[in-house]
């Protein structure tokens, strides 16, 4: 049971964060020139158009602090503390900085973000909320050996929002020694602090920089202020208190079981309404329990520690012994796709017979991703609002009052449905 103090100063810190949140209000922060003329996930656009002219020392602002804040101070630091087994960098040397830069072999791609001078080449891969692509780290590592740099003179960067490792999927062959990762959170929000300081003579770049400061805030949820911050801190420095938020910690996983279990059977509900009875299945389409998909996932159990996939799915048409079927599949995110089934179970790739009909699939939805998966048709779409099981993002704790889970249901059910109804449609 939780102490009268305890939910006291619970209550008080609620509070605090209620006057918190009027104060921001009163002061009008939300007023912000990037979010007004950008979408605060542009990567290209806003974050790296915005970093990149910070970066360059011959930029509109021609400050080279800049450069040599972020070599100093992010860079270097990455260096020191993760595998990246790269030399640290001089920050007095000059790089060019240019953005989308294109490299000679177009099969390589573009970089979001590239510093280089005679000696040294910085590639920076700027994610927000896109997913990786094939091999991307490996395809620019190999652009740059394209451009004569020596191994140990290429710096690869994966930049994203929290500090997350790049997926097996994008980083290709590269060693983990051969690139290094970085976050807004931390690395970008406490270098823009660092440059905002610089110019503190110059109020116009000064409050320019603080708006951008503010725009990084809102995507790694840092928005409440420092002061708030140190209370919680301070709340959670108290043994007793730890010691409870600890204990209602081990609820956690099984909070999260059942919300996965409830919205499993919400879907499989709301599907039987608009009567399409999928049914739970593995990653083969085979019948499998609910029960022990998802205890098994919690468990991380199944093939080399990883918790075994499964979803729902449902037979939209069948014709000389091959189903096409919608498949719902959980891999900590959530994602839907269009796969074959024969008597033999799913199929690895589709026929050659059945080429025009997977090009009129790809065609009915333009969010398709990681299309070179053969099995699903045009590739996977994930839902307007994705949600993660693994690592709980903002969209899984909205989802965790049950009214906002019925609504979110309902959101991503009504998709899947037009989605088979377009296929449907489709000549087989």
């Amino acid at each position: 049971m939780l102490n009268n103090n305890f939910k006291q100063n619970v209550l008080n810190l609620q509070n605090k964060e209620q006057a918190s949140l009027k104060n921001y209000n009163d002061t009008k922060q939300d007023f912000n020139i990037f979010t007004i003329l950008r979408k605060t996930g542009e990567e290209v656009g806003l974050h790296s158009r915005f970093l990149a002219e910070l970066l360059n020392r011959n930029a509109s602002h021609k400050i080279a602090d800049f450069q040599q804040l972020f070599i100093e101070t992010v860079l270097n630091h990455a260096i020191t503390t993760q595998e990246w087994n790269r030399e640290k960098l001089s920050p007095k040397d000059d790089y060019s900085c240019e953005i989308e830069y294109s490299f000679r072999n177009s099969d390589h791609g573009r970089a979001d973000i590239i510093l280089k001078n005679k000696n040294n080449v910085i590639v920076i891969e700027n994610k927000i909320y896109a997913f990786d692509q094939k091999c991307q780290l490996a395809k620019y590592y190999r652009a740059c050996q394209e451009l004569g740099y020596d191994d140990k003179n290429i710096y690869i960067v994966y930049l994203n929002r929290f500090g997350d490792d790049v997926s097996p999927y994008g980083q290709g062959d590269i060693s983990n020694e051969d690139y290094g990762v970085i976050s807004y959170k931390e690395d970008v929000f406490n270098f823009l602090k660092l440059c905002k300081a610089k110019v503190v003579d110059c109020p116009h770049i000064e409050q320019t920089i603080e708006q951008y400061i503010n725009t990084v805030a809102r995507i790694t949820g840092q928005t409440r202020n420092a002061k708030m911050k140190k209370e919680y801190i301070d709340f959670l420095a108290d043994d007793n208190n730890f010691k409870t938020v600890y204990e209602l910690s081990q609820n956690f996983e099984t909070i999260q079981k059942n919300i996965q279990n409830d919205m499993w059977d919400k879907l499989l509900t709301y599907f039987s309404e608009k009567n399409l009875e999928f049914t739970f299945c593995d990653n083969q389409l085979s019948h499998y329990s609910q029960e022990k998909a998802v205890k098994q996932y919690f468990l991380r159990g199944g093939t080399k520690g990883k918790a075994k996939t499964y979803g729902l799915c449902y037979k939209i048409i069948e014709k000389d012994n091959l189903g096409v079927y919608c498949y719902i599949e959980l891999n900590h995110r959530l994602y839907y796709s269009i796969t074959l089934v024969d008597k033999d179970g799913r199929l690895p790739e589709c026929p050659s017979d059945m080429k025009d009909f997977k090009g009129r699939v790809e065609k009915l939805h333009k969010n398709w991703k990681y299309q070179d998966k053969k099995k699903n048709l045009g590739g996977q779409i994930y839902p307007q609002r994705p949600v993660n099981f693994k690592n709980p993002n903002d969209n899984f704790f909205d989802i965790i009052n049950e009214k906002s889970r019925e609504e979110w249901v309902a959101e991503t059910a009504d998709d899947i449905i037009q989605l088979i109804d377009d296929v449907k449609n489709i000549n087989f």
